[in-house]
């Protein structure tokens, strides 16, 4: 069975971000008395909820800590995780979470939250990356063979380059391509490896 480092998005791929920006958005909108809207194919909550700036970064600093601590693991995602590096696969969380909203005190530690949320639901990994603007750059920087992503716009630039599995969302139904996989669930990775993957050589 050939060995791979994969790499993993956290926003997306081990949690189902989209859900919660919907939850969350529209709560924070009613309250907030802000009604324009709704773009389930936006990607960020700007565009969403049709957020002006200012609004967008109250929601961050009312919601952000929900993200970093409370918002749930999706289903079996450490479970595959842990059969994935018991079959001897390189587990490398790749994310862009930066410290964009971490204000005052909490400046500078979004490494600490990142690594608190996996530990608390036990995703194993080998190396964490996070605080990345270039997905691309940093996949070939990296070595890593395979991709798990949802930002079409990572999508479809590290498919020039290895495959990528694109999970779900209503942000990202324009990607495909021959190197771009869509899965739904974390059993459906797993699957996708053992058949795609791990029983030929990387090319």
């Amino acid at each position: 069975m050939v060995k791979m480092r994969i790499g993993v998005d956290l926003d997306g791929v081990l949690n189902d971000v989209a859900e919660w920006h919907f939850a969350c958005g529209s709560k924070f909108c009613l309250e907030q008395n802000i009604n324009r809207g709704f773009n389930p194919k936006g990607y960020y909550m700007e565009e969403q909820f049709y957020l002006s700036s200012e609004e967008n970064k109250e929601f961050w600093r009312q919601y952000i800590f929900d993200l970093l601590i409370a918002i749930p693991v999706r289903p079996y995602a450490s479970e595959v995780i842990h059969k994935l590096r018991k079959d001897g696969h390189k587990i490398i969380i790749l994310s862009a979470r930066d410290n964009q909203y971490l204000t005052h005190q909490y400046s500078g530690m979004i490494d600490y939250y990142v690594r608190s949320w996996l530990d608390k639901y036990n995703i194993e990994y080998d190396e964490i990356v996070i605080n990345t603007s270039n997905k691309r750059e940093k996949c070939l920087s990296i070595g890593l063979d395979l991709m798990i992503e949802d930002k079409a716009s990572n999508v479809n630039d590290i498919s020039k380059i290895i495959p990528v599995m694109v999970f779900d969302a209503p942000y990202n139904q324009g990607c495909t391509g021959k190197n771009v996989i869509r899965v739904y669930s974390w059993y459906q990775i797993y699957q996708e490896i053992i058949n795609k993957f791990a029983a030929t050589e990387i090319i």
